[in-house]
């Protein structure tokens, strides 16, 4: 019998699934899982993600950069937002930071009775892949949307993840269903499939004309990403 596979489609709907003894993956696409993957690609050595901007900001020190957003902009006093292109190797390379987002830093919290926590974006989407298939356990993606809703980018991206897992899992699941066929949808081009996507106007509103394509860059940090004794580390 192959292992599970089922998608969460908001934050609200976690504690409708049993997620002991199961992977849990974290999906934030716009930004928190593309960051997250930039920077322990390009260096960092950890992230301790955070809930709340006071507790960010408690950490501020030589130690630690302290970085994130609120409602998708910077927050005040913090050395980064939420932007994978802020991370570059020359600032970040052999830095910690502790990061706190809108949604995906929360996800990560909830899903602490998780026998393994890992971060998806489309940047590391075939190491990820890979170490799924590998490790023969039941998966659950955890979508963070936006503010407990479900959003697009979230749902496309566990579909992208579900159909690459299809030989070595199996799910009796509409969530499953409904994110396969938005890949069907959005496969000839989905960057621009996003651009109806909540998230991506509201980063034009912010001015931010760049951030969804970047984050749709597949592979572009193929770094498999851990959640270990309360940091984010590179495995």
């Amino acid at each position: 019998m192959k292992p599970t596979v089922e998608i969460v489609l908001s934050p609200l709907l976690l504690p409708l699934t049993d997620i002991k003894g199961k992977v849990v993956v974290i999906i934030d696409i716009l930004r928190a899982t593309s960051t997250i993957c930039a920077a322990l690609d390009n260096g960092a050595k950890s992230i301790t993600p955070v809930i709340s901007v006071e507790e960010a900001l408690s950490y501020q020190s030589d130690s630690y950069l302290v970085a994130g957003e609120r409602n998708g902009e910077k927050a005040e006093g913090f050395d980064f937002g939420n932007s994978p292109l802020e991370y570059s190797r020359e600032v970040i390379e052999g830095k910690h930071v502790v990061l706190t987002t809108t949604n995906g830093t929360k996800c990560i919290h909830a899903a602490k009775d998780a026998d393994e926590i890992l971060i998806g974006s489309f940047f590391n989407l075939s190491v990820l892949v890979d170490y799924l298939q590998a490790s023969n356990k039941p998966v659950v993606l955890f979508c963070a949307g936006w503010k407990n809703q479900v959003n697009l980018e979230d749902t496309l991206y566990a579909g992208y993840i579900t159909q690459a897992l299809s030989n070595s899992h199996e799910w009796e699941s509409d969530p499953v269903e409904m994110a396969l066929d938005l890949v069907e949808k959005a496969k000839k081009d989905p960057t621009h499939y996003l651009t109806r996507a909540s998230h991506a106007k509201r980063f034009k509103r912010l001015g931010n004309n760049i951030d969804l394509g970047v984050c749709m860059e597949f592979n572009a940090h193929p770094v498999l990403v851990k959640y270990h004794n309360n940091k984010l580390v590179s495995a």
